[in-house]
């Protein structure tokens, strides 16, 4: 029969080991800068920064209307008949909506 006081000696042996384990996982995992945050936010960094490149790629587009719209009327008129559905006196607007993209 094992004693207490035999297991209690062989694991006071590897001490150092267990101290070592345990300060590398609670600086790993639990720490605020621990390698978990870390990876975290370097994920969440990178999403962003994929919305700022598509912001920007958007702006671009927006400005180009926008500059466009200021030297030509018919520019204007293309907007207004797409965008906002606008028509003149004497002709009919049909408006195809496409339930597939669901």
């Amino acid at each position: 029969m094992v004693s207490l006081s035999s297991i209690v000696s062989r694991l006071w042996r590897f001490r150092i080991a267990f101290i070592t384990i345990l300060f590398v996982l609670g600086a790993g995992i639990f720490d605020e800068h621990s390698a978990l945050n870390i990876f975290l936010l370097t994920r969440n960094n990178h999403e962003l920064q994929q919305n700022i490149a598509q912001f920007e790629q958007q702006y671009k587009e927006d400005s180009r209307a926008l500059r466009l719209m200021d030297n030509s009327p018919e520019a204007v008129e293309k907007v207004a008949r797409v965008k906002l559905f606008m028509k003149k006196a004497n002709e009919d607007v049909y408006v195809v909506v496409n339930d597939s993209d669901e």
